[in-house]
């Protein structure tokens, strides 16, 4: 009975690896990058982070949230309006997108110190940020440290206030090691990134399910299906990215505009509210009609907003505020 229990389990991992191979084949077709933008890398770290460049002037780095299949193709509604007046600089984060995929220590102290290294060596200049989601609690957590290499922030729908996971909890590490198992965890991840469940996640996070189109599902499929994608995941899903802004965003002294789509779901609106109290000085804008990717849903109203923000930005800028610089 021994032997026989041990051949099932071996047959059902080898069949995982079969189905890992076959998944990963028909969604690891290579990413482009963003349409009309000027493809540029930098090597960090001894990793290659991808990104694309848009337009002339002052410097605006726009960095994509944290999810499976996440990359820069998120602003792809706004870069066009900021580009006509800004140099854009679309990044691609380790771990997502066109950038590198390594097996390392995915953490906050990580993704914020690529942060600080890109805006200091891509934009050049202080430079404005648009951050969604966890990055934009990263982005806050950098501020609070070292603003030297940035101006202005726009945080949409970001995260780090309310409804903090415990790191360290079972169900966290049960999904890390279960991931980072060679076999079982590619089969995992493959339940994870299927096209059923990648609708599900994208339908939860518009609020008009008819923009998550059979495209715009198999494009997520394919960025979340590039060789390595489930390492950051992993990290993800565990709670190890998760990052506490309560304190940081006392200490935020930069020009800073806060977004969120009124219908939002996974991070309701009613979140933004703490991101008021705690903060100093925050403008911000609620988007009607849209879920928590209003920059997708609705890029008309939010790229209305950033403009406006970007140009306050610029004129504090010149009254001893943060330097915005102008290309």
């Amino acid at each position: 009975m021994r032997w026989r229990k041990a051949a099932a389990v071996g047959g059902a991992a080898l069949g995982a690896a079969a189905v890992y191979n076959v998944a990963a084949a028909r969604g690891g077709a290579p990413l482009e990058g963003l349409p009309d933008g000027e493809a540029g890398e930098i090597l960090w770290r001894g990793h290659r982070i991808a990104f694309t460049g848009h337009g002339r002037g002052a410097p605006v780095l726009l960095v994509h949230g944290i999810h499976a299949g996440a990359s820069s193709f998120e602003w792809r509604h706004t870069v066009p309006a900021l580009a006509e007046r800004h140099r854009v600089i679309a990044l691609d984060l380790l771990g997502f997108g066109r950038s590198d995929r390594p097996a390392v220590r995915y953490t906050p102290g990580l993704y914020q110190a690529l942060l600080a290294d890109v805006a200091a060596r891509v934009a050049g200049a202080p430079c404005a940020v648009v951050a969604s989601g966890l990055s934009a609690a990263h982005l806050v957590s950098l501020a609070a440290r070292d603003s030297r290499h940035i101006a202005a922030l726009a945080l949409v729908g970001p995260t780090g206030v309310a409804r903090l996971r415990e790191p360290d909890g079972a169900p966290g590490t049960m999904t890390r090691a279960l991931l980072d198992a060679p076999v079982i965890g590619d089969a995992v991840y493959v339940g994870l990134t299927s096209a059923a469940s990648m609708r599900r996640y994208l339908e939860s996070v518009y609020f008009d399910d008819r923009l998550v189109t059979r495209e715009l599902v198999e494009h997520y499929v394919r960025a979340a299906r590039q060789p390595g994608g489930k390492h950051a995941v992993s990290a993800l899903l565990s709670g190890k990215l998760e990052v506490d802004v309560r304190a940081a965003l006392r200490r935020v002294r930069v020009p800073s505009l806060l977004l969120w789509g009124a219908l939002a779901r996974r991070n309701p609106v009613e979140h933004a509210h703490a991101f008021r109290v705690l903060g100093h000085d925050v403008e911000w804008a609620v988007v009607a009609d849209a879920g928590d990717v209003p920059h997708d849903e609705r890029p008309d109203d939010v790229n209305a907003a950033l403009v406006s923000f970007l140009e306050r930005a610029r004129r504090s800028s010149g009254e001893g505020g943060p330097r915005l610089a102008m290309a």
